[in-house]
């Protein structure tokens, strides 16, 4: 007759618990030294690497059809499973499982992991069920720690010590959490303490060797160190939970300290988000040259921005949002900047550091057409909105897109300077535009639509939504006011050339 719960032991179950309960009717195929191994969790999976969801402690069942039919690929199950830190495997058999090999009893024998077998009648529903029985005093412990975990949050976003929540979690779990950047392993806190040399190489690698992508749990090889855990946190930027030294961790706990986590990220998001729009009044303060020279030096430091060495950033963006996003990024990885959105415009201003400008068109995208000034100071911001603005012209113009820099000798213009395109679009455009401006008419944007329409009447007057009559006479007051004729294909040349000198200038396509 089957105990009552009240005599179930309040110590884990183990491996030797689970093989005895006579309803399961299991056998050991192999791995008895392991048969001592506690067992914290029955995890159903049939994934090709499922110690990659695995916390420790873990009896890993698996369906038999869904087991590989080569010795090496059984062993290799044991042996990572083994190092995952799981507590045993359940092969549930059935009419297609494979012949359990040789290699497969070696390897388990090897790293004392007990293999056992259950029947095709068995459920893995009951073998859960009974683990879980087996373990009602440590499912309580879990419990108590999980209420602690929740309490510490909770108290530590109440205090005004500025306490993070991950350090006190740490400190009341008896382990160390850090809460890092996924591609730098930077702390998502910059005034959290950032991971010793090893261990921040450690997480990285283990990042790269997953190609970026976070499974349930990411075990961190360390070797002659304490245990080292993983788990993604959820948040706008790729952001993982490392945990040091865990005393016993189960893949529940660790998914729990991942949500706390996640509101001290959603908390540093707040903070980013208040420096980026003091840093976005700075930015507009030099644009408008609204900035005293010495307050600016002074600003720009408090940037971490070194004011003999900047360089002004200009590209066409979607949304607002793009802004928050790039601040964000640029935060994560150490990278001094001010953004400002100005129209369809987002420009940066940055420290002319390769390293920090890559950072930038990596977030942006190799082939997004980006423009940078020349290296600029606090007191010629203005002149390197220009610049940027020209360079993005040009690069938007090239093939592949990419970023260009004012003076860049390889984007092919036949216009050479800002000043040299100013001078052609006022010799040329001037009267035009200004007529415009008087009148308000329409003739510098029928030019350009009747040039790029081929000088078609029919085309440009469908374009415009007149009647080619009015094309007709548009076009002759044109030549009137420019004293040019399109007639000639030197006049329609030199109005081309300006019409691309004033789109660079206005940071639009050359087309």
């Amino acid at each position: 007759m089957r105990g009552s719960r009240a005599k179930v032991p309040a110590t884990p179950a183990t491996i030797q618990t689970v093989l005895d309960l006579p309803h399961l009717r299991l056998s050991l195929f192999s791995g008895a030294a392991g048969l001592g191994r506690e067992v914290s969790w029955a995890h159903a999976s049939d994934l090709d690497s499922p110690w990659d969801w695995m916390a420790g402690g873990e009896l890993l069942m698996r369906n038999g059809r869904t087991l590989p039919a080569a010795g090496g690929a059984q062993a290799a199950l044991v042996e990572r499973c083994a190092e995952a830190g799981a507590s045993g495997i359940l092969i549930g058999e059935d009419p297609d499982t494979p012949e359990l090999s040789h290699a497969l009893a070696a390897a388990a024998d090897r790293h004392s992991l007990a293999v056992l077998r259950a029947a095709y009648s068995v459920s893995f529903v009951a073998v859960s069920r009974a683990v879980a029985d087996a373990n009602t005093g440590e499912t309580s412990a879990r419990f108590g720690q999980i209420e602690k975990i929740y309490g510490a949050l909770r108290d530590s976003l109440a205090s005004r010590t500025g306490d993070s929540p991950t350090a006190r979690l740490g400190r009341e779990l008896g382990c160390r959490l850090l809460l890092l950047d996924t591609a730098t392993a930077n702390p998502v806190d910059p005034a959290g303490t950032a991971p010793d040399p090893a261990l921040r190489r450690a997480v990285l690698a283990a990042v790269s060797d997953h190609d970026g992508h976070i499974p349930g749990v990411l075990h961190v090889p360390f070797p002659g160190g304490p245990q080292v855990l993983a788990v993604e946190v959820p948040g706008e930027e790729p952001t993982v939970l490392v945990t040091v030294g865990l005393p016993g961790s189960d893949t529940s706990l660790l998914h729990h300290l991942a949500t706390a986590a996640a509101v001290e990220t959603a908390q540093q998001g707040m903070l980013r988000e208040h420096e980026r729009r003091l840093g976005s009044e700075l930015l507009a303060q030099l644009l408008d040259s609204r900035a005293e020279a010495k307050a600016a030096h002074g600003e720009l430091a408090a940037h971490r921005l070194p004011p003999d060495r900047l360089v002004l950033l200009a590209v066409r963006h979607e949304n607002s949002a793009e802004q928050r996003d790039l601040h964000l990024t640029l935060s994560r990885r150490r990278v001094a900047h001010l953004l400002l959105n100005r129209g369809d415009l987002l420009m940066a201003l940055l420290s002319d550091d390769p390293g920090d400008l890559a950072v930038v068109q990596r977030r942006l995208g190799p082939h997004t057409p980006t423009g940078l000034s020349a290296r600029t100071s606090p007191d010629r911001i203005s002149e390197a909105r220009d610049e940027a603005v020209w360079s993005l012209s040009l690069a938007r113009g090239q093939s592949g897109g990419g970023p260009v820099r004012y003076g860049d000798e390889t984007a092919f213009t036949v216009l050479r300077s800002l000043e040299e395109a100013r001078a052609i679009v006022e010799r040329v455009l001037g009267p035009l535009l200004s007529y415009d401006r008087a009148n308000g008419t329409e003739l510098t944007g029928t030019l350009r639509s009747f040039l790029v329409h081929r000088r078609s009447w029919q085309r440009t007057a469908a374009a415009l939504n007149v009647h080619k009559q009015t094309v007709m006479y548009r076009v002759q007051r044109v030549e009137e006011l420019t004293d040019r004729t399109l007639a000639e294909t030197a006049d329609i040349t030199e109005l081309w050339i300006a019409f691309q000198a004033y789109a660079l200038l206005h940071g639009e396509s050359l087309s």
